[in-house]
């Protein structure tokens, strides 16, 4: 019994004992709930804080698969020095020495102050030693004095962040856009941020100092996903040539800014808009979306709408006769006059538009719609001009066309707007209905991004919108075409005409107006139009603003700029025109074929074959060979090669004509280009191995 009892003592003892530690715990937590827990909750809430870290920002890709903007990590090289062992520490003058070596952006004693301060007390457990490291950079200073012993040991810290870059630099640029802290999103960026920003997740962050926080990274916490990836409709090719002829355009006119766009027709789609302006330094630089942001007097780009108006209600027809009047009108008590003299009084409406005569399009426009104003801005409305294009980034401002019922509307106001004042669209806006009469009055909704990603799946794609079905008719549209094709062969933009390829376009020349201060001498100049003329598969507008060299008609400064765009990618896409050889290849296959100096057999089998001809071959087998042409049929016969005599080599190119010397063993050296024209020795003479032929190339 004595030791049961002595066992209950015991039991009851530890009972007491417990019950006495959870009192006191309870104690505790009351105690610092009720009496202690504000103060507590605001020294805890001063040294820690919960901080928002998001997944990797999605691509932007060009057409092609091209990287237009991505998101590159780079890392901030930091070291908790409170780790360092006094034999580790005893290195740091090593360290300074490599860190020194490798950066070269100062000296190693700066480096060493660095760190020796950082060990001073309190030791600073968040160093910042360099910033804005490369990925690459990281093995390389993982294998540092100290830093090699890693995180616990060598107080290594790599802090991660990414920076938006854009591999192209100034390539459309403020089309691709950003968004950043403290400033307004721009640009695909903006419009597509929903999809390229990755989820979002928190982080715990602690106080070390005053002005340091660092994470506590927190483990098994939810990982942030990264964003999706936009592709575009930008031809990164297409884009080079616009940024560079219009930046030459900008340069040789010296004008304050300007833009470009390219548009294919039958869909909408933005293939190329490049936008540059004159910064402070004197250089042009894409800070600014002219191409869809600014809005102006179009100027004589706007008398084809004018014109399609009037062809469209059955009010004229192209071989229509107007008295332009020696090319000066007075309308109430304002005069018109046209921008060069004519020696001619009654031409046709196609000649008006040819010459981009004021006085022309004007008495038209007043004659048929003076009465019914309303009736022109019905056209107008009905072939889109009164409406924004609807892109698919921000910033887009709605065009301004008066109304017979606005304050300002005046007796001038018709005829001004028929030449393109009193009235301010974007270079978009104008784009977008030249497209339109290029897709025979479809007009369709201008845009960007063709589809968004996640890695491979495809989780949305653009389709092509009409915004409508038909400006005008179909015959209108065929009959503008015509006549804007002319004004390149016989008008304005003559001076880019070229027989290779037809092109169709309007130019135009406005002065701009500041403010109140009514129209000042500065011009814009802009041409508008499209590509091939009969069956257009790209429009593209060019707008010049202010140039101040002297010339500031678009046939002068912006009819070049859409000659060099078209041509260069004209000529880029085969696709664009017919093969030169592909017509006449039944009836080149008929005549004599071009007799090709001796070379490789099978070469000259593969020449002739693509020319369209059949080339026999002797029956011996030879690997080079000599064209004859005899009794209407093409033969390939055997070239003689005689060891230790110099082989004819006249007339080869100079990679057939070194390997076959050298397979003979002979050394070669050659001057010039093109191909052979001269050889020493000559051929047929006798030489032995290592003997040294000397070509002449022209």
């Amino acid at each position: 019994m004595s030791i049961k009892r002595d066992i209950s003592w015991r039991v009851n003892l530890v009972f007491l004992l417990l019950c006495g530690f959870a009192l006191l715990i309870i104690g505790m937590g009351f105690k610092i709930q009720i009496y202690e827990g504000d103060s507590l909750r605001q020294q805890s809430a001063s040294i820690t804080r919960m901080d928002t870290i998001e997944g990797e920002r999605g691509n932007i890709y060009a057409e092609d698969g091209r990287l237009l903007a991505t998101s590159l990590p780079f890392f901030d090289l930091r070291m908790d020095m409170r780790v360092l062992s006094d034999s580790l520490a005893a290195q740091l003058d090593t360290l300074a020495a490599s860190l020194a070596s490798y950066f070269k952006d100062k000296p190693k004693q700066e480096y060493l102050n660095l760190l020796a301060g950082g060990r001073k007390p309190p030791q600073n457990a968040y160093l910042l030693v360099k910033s804005n490291l490369d990925y690459t950079d990281l093995p390389v200073i993982r294998t540092f004095p100290i830093l090699k012993h890693g995180k616990f040991k060598g107080g290594l810290i790599l802090e991660n962040r990414t920076k938006r870059e854009q591999p192209f630099g100034m390539l459309a640029r403020r089309t691709i856009g950003y968004v950043r802290e403290n400033a307004q999103p721009i640009g695909i960026e903006a419009a597509q941020d929903g999809y390229l920003r990755g989820t979002q997740v928190t982080r715990s962050m602690y106080k070390i100092n005053a002005s340091t926080w660092v994470p506590l990274f927190d483990e098994g916490g939810a990982e942030p996903k990264n964003g999706k990836d936009v592709y575009t409709n930008l031809d990164i090719n297409l884009q080079d040539i616009l940024d560079q002829s219009l930046r030459n355009a900008l340069y040789r006119y010296k004008a304050d800014h300007g833009c470009a766009i390219v548009m294919e027709v039958k869909t909408g789609k933005i293939k190329a808009i490049a936008n540059l302006g004159l910064n402070a330094n004197g250089e042009y630089t894409e800070e600014f979306n002219y191409a869809i942001g600014e809005k102006s007097d179009p100027g004589s780009t706007f008398k084809i709408a004018a014109l399609t108006a009037l062809l469209d209600a059955g009010f004229i027809t192209d071989t229509t006769i107007v008295n332009i009047e020696g090319g000066k009108k007075k309308y109430y008590d304002q005069w018109m006059q046209d921008a060069s003299y004519y020696p001619y009084d009654s031409i046709t409406v196609t000649k008006a538009i040819e010459i981009s005569s004021n006085i022309g399009i004007s008495k038209l426009v007043d004659q048929f719609y003076r009465s019914t104003p309303t009736e022109f801005i019905a056209a107008l409305d009905r072939m889109g001009l009164t409406q924004p294009s609807n892109i698919d980034i921000q910033g887009e401002p709605n065009p301004l066309v008066k109304k017979p019922t606005d304050k300002d509307w005046s007796g001038i106001t018709l005829t001004q707007m028929s030449i393109g004042y009193e009235v301010e669209l974007t270079p978009l806006q104008m784009l977008t209905f030249f497209n339109a009469i290029a897709n025979d009055g479809v007009m369709m909704q201008p845009y960007l991004v063709n589809s968004v990603k996640d890695i491979n799946t495809e989780i949305k794609r653009t389709k092509p919108t009409v915004l409508k079905k038909q400006i005008c008719k179909k015959s209108t549209a065929q009959k503008v075409r015509q006549i804007m094709k002319g004004v390149v062969e016989r008008g304005t933009a003559k001076s880019i005409y070229n027989p290779n390829f037809s092109v169709a376009c309007k130019t135009g020349t406005a002065r701009i107006a500041k403010e109140d201060k009514g129209y000042k001498p500065v011009y814009q100049a802009s041409i508008a139009g499209f590509f091939p003329a009969e069956q257009p598969e790209y429009s593209c507008i060019v707008v010049i603003k202010s140039p101040t060299s002297g010339e500031y008609y678009g046939g002068q400064v912006a009819a070049p700029v859409f000659k060099d765009i078209v041509e260069k990618y004209y000529s880029s896409k085969i696709k664009s025109h017919p093969p030169i050889n592909q017509p006449d290849k039944a009836k080149s296959a008929n005549t004599k074929p071009p007799i090709a100096r001796s070379g490789n057999k099978k070469d000259l089998e593969t020449i002739y074959q693509n020319l369209g001809f059949t080339a026999s071959a002797a029956p011996d087998d030879f690997d080079w060979a000599v064209a004859e042409w005899k009794d209407q049929s093409l033969t390939l016969k055997s070239m003689k090669i005689i060891d230790n005599i110099v082989p004819n080599v006249m007339g080869m190119g100079l990679r057939d004509a070194i390997y076959l010397l050298e397979s003979q063993g002979l050394k070669v050296k050659f001057s010039g280009y093109g191909k052979v024209a001269g050889q020493q020795p000559s051929w047929g003479a006798r030489c032995r191995k290592g003997d040294v032929v000397s070509l002449e190339l022209n």
